[in-house]
């Protein structure tokens, strides 16, 4: 194991032949549930999901649930809804609440070339998880919770396959918490909705839930120059924008003014209508492509 940066690398044996790490990292999640702009309905099945995980012992032994559910209680919590909705932000928060760190794993990073390393490297990130009583999550998770493929043809196929039924297999067996977030959750092989206990919508924010992004992610030292109503009508311009995008219309207002006036500029109504216009834009190209 490496320290970098505070954190704790983890170096898969099954990657050492090559000196190549393997991008397990246990993380100290630092984001909390007060950092978070959510819907009521959202923030209240966060709460009862972290209840379920906190009151195990109660709910599996003095309630008797224990002898009804026989994987013995895995919590596996699924985030999902369109990009920049903070589902990646969320996750670090539930982590953070149940005093845990947290191990991040994209797909991506743990595929291989090589034929068979894949689900060897989906065990590692498991067992490393138990080791350090962990939060496991899986970001973009329909790369590997998708529907398992029934024409195998080629052996890239069978390897697809073996990785997702791996995957059941460990999430089985897994009495820690599993966090997975996805854009795409119709991708999902029906085996993995069953085993997920949580699945959680992570909407666009309404008007109200803009207001606080807004309010949130502009600095006391942004130098904006609006009245209240100008700012009202920014945030009901910014319908269907994600919190992601939102934070791109601060900054690139910003620039903008900057671009304008120099450094002693003011950021006023018209950049962020620009600002707003060319985010909509961008997402407007991105559906038609």
């Amino acid at each position: 194991m490496n320290n970098q940066n505070g954190k704790e690398r983890f170096v898969s044996p099954l990657l050492q032949k090559d000196k190549t790490e393997a991008p397990f990292v246990l993380e100290t999640p630092k984001k909390t549930l007060e950092d978070l702009v959510l819907p009521e309905v959202t923030r209240q099945q966060i709460d009862s999901l972290l209840q379920k995980v906190k009151l195990h012992k109660i709910l599996y032994e003095n309630f008797g649930l224990g002898k009804v559910d026989l994987s013995g209680g895995r919590t596996a919590i699924n985030l999902y809804g369109p990009p920049g909705t903070g589902k990646s932000v969320t996750a670090e928060a539930i982590a953070n609440a149940l005093g845990k760190p947290m191990i991040r794993v994209n797909y991506a990073e743990i595929e291989s070339k090589f034929v068979g390393e894949t689900p060897k490297n989906i065990k590692e990130a498991f067992r490393f998880a138990k080791e350090n009583d962990a939060v496991l999550f899986f970001d973009e998770a329909d790369s590997i919770l998708g529907k398992r493929l029934s024409n195998v043809n080629q052996s890239t196929d069978h390897a697809v396959n073996v990785s997702r039924s791996v995957m059941l297999l460990e999430l089985d067996s897994f009495q820690g918490v599993t966090l997975f977030a996805t854009n795409f959750m119709s991708n999902y092989d029906s085996a993995f909705v069953r085993r997920i206990i949580g699945h959680i919508e992570m909407p666009l924010p309404t008007e109200q839930g803009r207001m606080q992004l807004y309010q949130k992610m502009i600095p006391a030292e942004y130098p904006k120059n609006m009245t209240e109503d100008e700012l009202y009508h920014i945030v009901r311009r910014s319908d269907g924008l994600s919190g992601a995008e939102i934070l791109n219309v601060i900054i690139n207002a910003a620039a903008y003014a900057l671009n304008r006036e120099g450094i002693g500029c003011k950021v006023v109504l018209a950049d962020f209508e620009l600002a707003i216009e060319g985010v909509k834009n961008a997402k407007k190209a991105n559906r038609q492509i």
